[in-house]
């Protein structure tokens, strides 16, 4: 299910033609509970709230409250999560082990203007993999409870640890690596450098540090919009992070390093354009497309299994089509490929190659 009026709030700071678009949405909406439902599913909450004030949409007194206990509540998770954040930051700094806080972790205190509009699920810290046990290993000895699910050897985290604030429970995920060890092929990951030429802010009066400016880009897209074809596409926060993330730092990116390091990245950020509208006054005209494309993601198989599919009610040749013909966007985000030959090229070979791949991993798996 989507609603356009999440989608155009799918960012932190509005603009003009953002707020004309979010009170056009907001007069269209006919079911609020479900919209709601939908924006907390999609950590969007928060940022909902933000662009219908800041718009001064017209919108239901009972959705208005709605949104204010949510927004509390959100307010007092990110304040549960900063103290337990600074109590892990304390225990690594008197052990002598160094860490770089992921995603979430680290954005709610660089990029949000407050942690409360930067919903997470959880606090991810990145190791490098002769400290990742040792780390976590020091947390269980100081009281932080493990999960019982199974983590693989080779995963690229360890077993969720957990620790209670207040009425709730905060995870945090003790990264090793930064991508799971399959399609669609991740780079490698230096902790040493990314470490050295990290982005040092503070959390209160605790030292923190993060990916510099380019490489916490690139995370952000590699993250929410090029997961393996098996994960869910993207949630509406991973777009908002991607958006503010660079609207606000633009101008003090290093455009060339991203074009050479990451092209993948500089062809896709114009789709986000077709989630929610780019600031023209922050961004070049090459991010803002001619037409706007539908933000359709990948349904095909392997996301959806053959039974949900067939649940669905698709046969057999829209199955495939879907498998095999993705929406164009979603071939722009995913891929890069933006002239019809590079559309060629993924769907008569590099999209089928990576579909392959998962074939051959689930018959390996039935043997």
């Amino acid at each position: 299910m989507r609603f356009p009026l999440l989608d155009v709030c799918a960012r932190i700071q509005g603009h003009a033609t953002q707020h004309e678009l979010v009170r056009h949405f907001s007069a269209e909406v006919e079911d609020w509970q479900s919209l709601l439902q939908w924006a907390e599913l999609e950590g969007l909450t928060p940022l909902l709230n933000r662009h219908l004030i800041e718009s001064d949409s017209v919108y239901p007194v009972w959705v208005k409250r709605s949104l204010h206990l949510s927004c509390t509540h959100h307010r007092h998770q990110a304040e549960m999560r900063t103290k337990v954040l600074h109590e892990i930051l304390a225990l690594l700094r008197s052990n002598d082990i160094e860490t770089l806080l992921l995603k979430g972790s680290a954005l709610a205190y660089t990029l949000y203007p407050e942690p409360g509009l930067r919903p997470m699920r959880d606090i991810d810290l990145l190791f490098r993999l002769e400290d990742a046990q040792r780390a976590h290993d020091l947390m269980k000895a100081c009281g932080f409870a493990q999960a019982d699910a199974v983590i693989p050897p080779d995963h690229f985290h360890l077993p969720p640890l957990y620790r209670q604030a207040g009425k709730k429970s905060i995870c945090i995920e003790i990264h090793r690596g930064l991508y799971p060890n399959c399609p669609p092929y991740y780079p490698e990951v230096d902790f040493d450098r990314l470490f050295r030429t990290g982005h040092r802010f503070t959390i209160g009066d605790s030292e923190a540090v993060a990916f510099a400016d380019e490489e916490m880009l690139h995370y952000l897209y590699q993250h929410g919009f090029h997961a393996p074809l098996t994960f869910e596409p993207y949630k509406l926060i991973n777009a908002a992070d991607l958006i503010g993330f660079t609207e606000k730092y633009y101008n003090s990116l290093d455009w060339e390093y991203i074009d050479k390091q990451f092209p993948l990245l500089y062809r896709a950020l114009p789709a986000l354009h077709s989630i929610s509208p780019w600031d023209d006054a922050k961004v070049p005209a090459r991010f803002l497309q001619d037409g706007r494309l539908e933000p359709r993601p990948y349904s095909g198989w392997p996301h959806k299994r053959l039974k949900e599919l067939k649940a669905d009610g698709k046969r057999l040749p829209v199955i495939l089509l879907k498998t095999f013909l993705p929406p164009r966007w979603w071939l722009k985000l995913y891929y890069g490929a933006d002239t019809i030959w590079e559309r060629l090229k993924c769907l008569c070979w590099h999209h089928p190659r990576h579909v392959y791949w998962w074939v051959e991993m689930y018959r390996s798996l039935s043997k």
